[in-house]
């Protein structure tokens, strides 16, 4: 029986159709038609950092360059731009990591009823860091406004004696409103520039509570594959007490004499690894006080990176803000600054 005419494919169609849609790609890379394939999918729930590993790999296959020629931060900002389109993409915030192996030369067991046991010097140490753009372009075509949180967790695992609790837990929710920039200063590109409004507590009540609120102001500017970070940050005065112990007066009026009035990043991102330092400080003379952070990461898998981090100083948790700890970690990191 003859088949019908209507339905066998045209070779000249479908090689018309092909031609035209790879002349709409043309100027894309397989990589950008990667992630555009991707993050247009609803079926796909990849995170960001998880869509450009994929798709590095495999443009790498296929003989093409992983990355486009724009600078580690500008790629991040136009990845969270296309997985905009994707509603069940969540976007990485902070560095988001888990350190087995965290030891510390201080660890303040003042807060334990006396006799039941001490904190370890080991315990495990990670961070969950997410954003979510809540309104893109909220100035005509400028600026997006996003909702981020950030939850860091002191895990003393290994002490059975004391049941294996919780030591510290950092919760810090923020609104942020970004826009985008090409200055370019000395050779550097000043690629965004933020403000945004920030709250950090460590969730308890009483003597042990801690908490405070922030106007972050963010600049972020890059030049090759060095990056630069500045934050300044105003602390929003705590109310006045209407009682004594009163739960809505400052839990730490002497905060930014410990924490300081700013911080700043110094990262390089290599091909392989990224290597980075932060330092902040009290800027005061007579009694100066701050703390510096300094990590390496590199690759373990496509979705996995080692991370080796110290830290030097006050405040590494809310906690323990007013006592000066060294500490040195060892895990692994599932997404950076950058």
């Amino acid at each position: 029986m003859p088949v019908a005419a209507e339905n066998t494919p045209d070779p000249q169609e479908s090689e018309s159709e092909t031609t035209s849609e790879q002349s709409e790609q043309g100027e894309l890379t397989i990589f950008e038609q990667c992630l555009i394939r991707l993050t247009q999918s609803a079926s796909s729930s990849l995170s960001a950092g998880n869509v450009r590993n994929f798709c590095a790999r495999e443009a790498r296959e296929q003989g093409q360059p992983a990355q486009t020629s724009d600078t580690p931060l500008q790629q991040r900002r136009e990845m969270e731009r296309l997985v905009l389109n994707n509603p069940f993409s969540l976007l990485p915030h902070r560095p988001n990591y888990l350190m087995p192996f965290n030891y510390s030369k201080f660890r303040d067991s003042s807060n334990l009823v006396p006799g039941e046991g001490d904190y370890q010097p080991v315990e495990i140490q990670f961070q969950l860091s997410l954003k979510v753009i809540v309104v893109d372009g909220l100035i005509g075509d400028h600026g997006d406004l996003a909702f981020a949180y950030t939850g860091k967790s002191f895990w003393q695992a290994y002490n059975f004696e004391l049941s294996s609790p919780f030591r510290e837990t950092n919760h810090e929710p923020e609104l942020i409103l970004t826009f985008a920039n090409d200055f370019e200063f000395l050779g550097f590109t000043n690629v965004s520039n933020s403000v945004g409004l920030n709250h950090e507590s460590n969730g308890r009540s009483g003597d042990e509570s801690r908490s405070w609120n922030r106007v972050i102001l963010q600049t972020q500017w890059e030049r090759d594959r060095l990056h630069f970070d500045f934050r300044p940050w105003y602390r929003i005065p705590a109310p006045e007490p209407r009682f004594e112990d009163d739960p809505l007066a400052d839990d730490n009026p002497e905060i930014l004499e410990y924490l300081g009035h700013f911080d700043t990043t110094l990262t390089w991102v290599g091909e392989y690894n990224t290597i980075w330092l932060t330092g902040r400080n009290n800027l005061e003379l007579d009694v100066n006080r701050g703390a510096i952070e300094a990590g390496w990461t590199f690759p373990i898998s496509d979705h996995i990176r080692g991370r080796v981090h110290y830290f030097d100083g006050y405040g590494e948790s809310l906690i323990d803000h007013k006592k000066r700890s060294q500490t040195l970690g060892i895990g692994f990191q599932f997404s950076g600054w950058i």
